[in-house]
């Protein structure tokens, strides 16, 4: 598994990082972490997918990503070390990562200066996301966000040409910062012409390549 924050590091540095990391093995719908948790570590996801969840003030579950291998989360934990999660992270599936503990990334740095880059990295990756979830919510409308999103999550789930996802259309809809009625509305021209199915708690895209034309 390659993991693009660990690309800028020379092969023995890189080598230093992955030999320190524990890994962790879940079984899916176990968190990985809740949302309020002490920030203690963070994780390089290995195999299957993780959704990043947040409870509102009503109680209702948000998903704000859905992340797949070579990704990496819980990266506040190596900043501040007193830090609490701001979200909870679900297994989708079975899910294994290689977790690294703030104190054990505090002393790769301080043997092997290069891997402060891993932290830039991270930073830098999660400032243009948010520069492109805030991109999106002023050019494109609604139904855009929504297949877009679409779009993203076949590719992360793709299997040849049909890509089925294990989410429903209230998680789709959080994720393209909108509503559920939204996304339905959004779905239904796709669902009609038979690119997509709907099941419960899953979204099956039947058809990647008319998907991306569409």
């Amino acid at each position: 598994m390659e993991w693009e924050i660990l690309r800028g590091l020379s092969a023995d540095d890189r080598r230093a990082v992955l030999t320190r990391a524990v890994r962790r093995k879940y079984r899916s719908g176990n968190n990985l972490f809740h949302q309020g948790d002490p920030g203690d570590s963070m994780h390089l996801l290995d195999r299957g997918h993780v959704a990043v969840q947040v409870v509102d003030r009503r109680g209702t579950t948000l998903t704000l990503d859905v992340l797949g291998p070579g990704h990496a989360f819980g990266e506040q934990s190596l900043i501040d070390p007193d830090a609490r999660r701001t979200a909870g992270a679900v297994a989708i599936g079975a899910v294994e990562t290689l977790m690294l503990s703030g104190n054990t990334f505090a002393d790769l740095q301080a043997r092997h200066p290069s891997v402060t880059n891993v932290l830039v990295e991270l930073l830098a990756g999660q400032v243009r996301r948010l520069s492109e979830q805030l991109l999106d919510a002023h050019t494109l409308a609604a139904d855009e966000r929504v297949r877009k999103q679409l779009r993203r999550l076949a590719d992360t789930f793709a299997n040849g040409d049909r890509a089925t996802l294990p989410i429903t259309q209230h998680d789709l809809a959080t994720l393209a910062g909108t509503t559920r009625p939204t996304a339905n509305r959004a779905l239904q021209p796709l669902l009609d012409a038979g690119v997509i199915e709907i099941g419960r708690g899953r979204i099956v895209v039947a058809d990647r390549g008319a998907l991306d034309h569409l």
